[in-house]
């Protein structure tokens, strides 16, 4: 039997038991890694190979080492807590901001005096599979210290809609919600570039022409 390209266990040492991790790069070329199990629960006191191990089992199956090292460094950075999904991996070796940590962030900066959201139905429909019948559209007003107007914000359900996410699905109003306050707070404190502001790694170079 072929042994698979990636791939992670447990495994027993002489101390306990171990993380065993194996990755194949591009080239087919395979490194593998091992670390001792971590004996306390408190994730800051892992070493970051553990850490990296750890996140390897779980939501980061599919990113490469390298990648969760930078991810880890990076929430750390920002005071973000990683193991809670405050970053996330969106593929092609981009990190998300969770649209909580986006509104943490925002909070953390002492200048948001105050949010509103207002949520109305639309004589629309709503999209296919969705729990809500009507189209949503919600208004969000942020109150920033020092700023002359406060921040606002609007977006329907129909444009954010994500049709393969059951939070989506059965909870429409409140992911709209959501998400319509963590856009507005990034105007607050801005994180970094997300998968669907940056352009494909791969996008054609388009040549503007340039008139006399």
């Amino acid at each position: 039997m072929p042994e698979p390209q990636n791939s992670q266990s447990l495994v027993p040492s002489p101390t306990g038991y171990s993380l065993k991790i194996r990755e194949l790069d591009a080239s087919g070329k395979a490194t593998e890694i091992e670390v001792a199990v971590p004996t306390s629960g408190d994730f800051d006191k892992w070493s970051l190979m553990q850490q990296v191990a750890m996140l390897k089992k779980g939501p980061w199956k599919n990113s490469p080492i390298n990648e969760i090292m930078f991810a880890i460094a990076y929430a750390r950075s920002l005071n973000l807590d990683v193991m809670r999904g405050d970053v996330f991996p969106t593929g092609e070796g981009r990190i998300g901001t969770s649209n909580k940590a986006k509104i943490k962030l925002a909070l953390a900066t002492g200048n948001i005096e105050g949010i509103t959201t207002e949520t109305v139905e639309l004589p629309e429909a709503a999209p296919t599979g969705c729990a809500s019948k009507k189209d949503l559209e919600c208004t969000v007003t942020i109150y920033v210290k020092g700023w002359q107007k406060p921040i606002v914000r609007k977006a329907k359900l129909s444009r954010w809609y994500k049709p393969r996410n059951p939070n989506w699905v059965g909870n429409p109003e409140h992911m709209l919600e959501l998400n319509t306050v963590a856009h507005a707070c990034e105007y607050v404190h801005p994180t970094a570039t997300e998968d669907d502001e940056a352009p494909p790694l791969n996008a054609p170079i388009i040549e503007a022409e340039v008139v006399a």
